[in-house]
């Protein structure tokens, strides 16, 4: 293999040990204004000891998949905002909510911990319907963070 041929197979493998070295808890690492539509970052919750397990990959899609299936209503969220007054015409961004999800599938626990749209009507409308879902039950509390994305019409 020639000198170059051999830097770049040693980059290539560097990096596939990084990516296949990542395993384990992670917490949310988008940076802030990044994201997109229903981006979902989880993290399994409770205390180090507690029994139960992990929480399986499908309920965790189940979790998200119900996240998403509210975008409609939470568009509506935005409306509101919008014909209250809270937030110009046209508004667009995101809402990054933090979320625990209790063993029986119910949200403990919804707060807004990042947003590019400052309404305190859009953050309960979207809160008070998270609080709503009925998500799958869990082994354990799931700790999980959603980001909604929005624009104004």
């Amino acid at each position: 293999m020639t000198k170059p041929m051999t830097a770049m197979a040693g980059r290539v493998l560097l990096i596939a040990g990084l990516v296949l070295g990542c395993g384990g808890k992670h917490g949310d690492t988008t940076p802030a204004g990044a994201g997109g539509d229903g981006q979902a970052t989880a993290r399994q919750g409770g205390e180090g000891g507690e029994g139960g397990g992990m929480v399986p990959p499908e309920k965790m899609d189940e979790v998200n998949r119900a996240l998403e299936h509210k975008q409609p209503i939470m568009s509506h969220c935005l409306a509101l905002a919008v014909d209250a007054g809270e937030l110009p015409k046209n508004s667009r961004g995101k809402v990054t909510l933090e979320i625990v999800i209790s063993p029986a599938g119910r949200a403990d626990s919804v707060k807004v911990v990042r947003t590019t749209l400052p309404s305190r009507s859009l953050d309960d409308c979207i809160i008070g319907h998270v609080k709503e879902i009925q998500f799958p039950e869990l082994p354990k509390p799931y700790e999980t963070s959603f980001t909604y994305a929005f624009e104004a019409m």
